[in-house]
């Protein structure tokens, strides 16, 4: 008797799968594969047949997938992740030159992640990445799926991530923002106090880094500010900054990453029990393609030059 590990799924089955889960309908599946409407239902019924169970719910509205299909959706996502890898891996092994990065960072992370990727294309002008940007759960979640390759993130507690690698690239300070124009720039010795009644710009509320920012409020006996604009978007931050006199509160990495937000600088008040570390998450079993490596090993000059820890000294002059 076969056991479930002898039975062969076809690549190309999964792949119509995966359409029809996607559209909604055989028919949909077929025309963006550009096949025939039967060719459809004949791969997903073979792929049923092998698997030993119902994959879609059929109705005269279209398919969905059963709670069979979900699982196997998820796995078939990074099945396919993993060859789109090792293609491209192939193609960097031939040629160091050629290859592709999908990196995820935080909204504050991207400008460490723009300044490596300025210092490789110099190098290596052939070379692409693909930059996903968003919260440090969606983004590690992205990373066991094999969306990204490596992930650039402050990081919270590891517990439950054993299966994640990681190297800590710099401690980073939050800072309050300001314009340049504006008169907190140009006050020394500021007091959080101070702050209290000026108009915010803060993320979203179930945020981790509002977490981090209440409690700085919160041990010095303030009550945390009421947000005038609440966004996740660091430009959009950085722009009503900018250009208004709005405060917000960001990763000191913000400020000294080169010509990133000209517009923006600190006030003169230091939140010091917000300092954590920066770190590169991968995963732990999965080998780094030759143009991860590549960024991996210049982030560590790029850090250096930026300076991100030192944030408090390099922008209050």
């Amino acid at each position: 008797m076969d056991r479930p590990t002898d039975k062969r799924i076809k690549l190309r089955d999964l792949h119509v799968f995966q359409a029809a889960a996607e559209t909604g309908s055989m028919a949909k599946a077929a025309a963006h594969l550009a096949i025939t409407q039967p060719a459809v239902s004949y791969a997903i019924s073979e792929l049923e047949h092998v698997v030993g169970v119902p994959l879609l719910d059929r109705s005269s509205q279209g398919v969905t997938p059963t709670v069979y299909g979900r699982a196997l959706l998820e796995r078939s996502a990074v099945v396919f992740n993993e060859l789109r890898h090792g293609i491209s891996e192939i193609a960097s092994l031939a040629d160091p030159e050629v290859g592709e990065l999908r990196i995820g960072t935080t909204p504050p992370m991207s400008a460490v992640a723009s300044a490596v990727f300025n210092r490789l294309v110099q190098r290596y002008p052939r070379m692409r990445f693909e930059l996903t940007v968003g919260p440090t759960d969606v983004l590690l979640r992205q990373l066991r799926q094999r969306d990204v390759e490596i992930v650039i993130s402050r990081l919270a507690s590891m517990v439950g991530n054993d299966d994640l690698r990681v190297e800590t690239l710099f401690h980073d300070e939050l800072v309050v923002l300001c314009s340049k124009r504006s008169k907190w720039a140009r006050r020394r010795n500021v007091a959080l106090a101070d702050l209290i009644h000026e108009p915010w710009v803060f993320p979203p509320p179930a945020g981790f880094l509002t977490g981090i920012m209440r409690s700085a409020f919160e041990e010095q006996g303030l009550e945390f500010p009421r947000a005038t604009v609440t966004t996740a978007c660091t430009y959009s931050l950085s722009v009503l900054v900018g250009n208004g006199n709005f405060l917000g509160i960001h990763p000191g990495a913000m400020l000294t990453t080169p010509n990133e937000h000209p517009q923006l600088t600190a006030v003169d008040v230091r939140l010091p029990t917000t300092r954590g570390a920066i770190g590169l998450i991968a995963l732990k079993d999965r080998s780094l393609s030759p143009v991860a490596q590549l960024f991996a090993q210049s982030v560590a000059p790029v850090v250096q030059s930026i300076k991100p820890n030192r944030v408090s000294r390099s922008v209050r002059k």
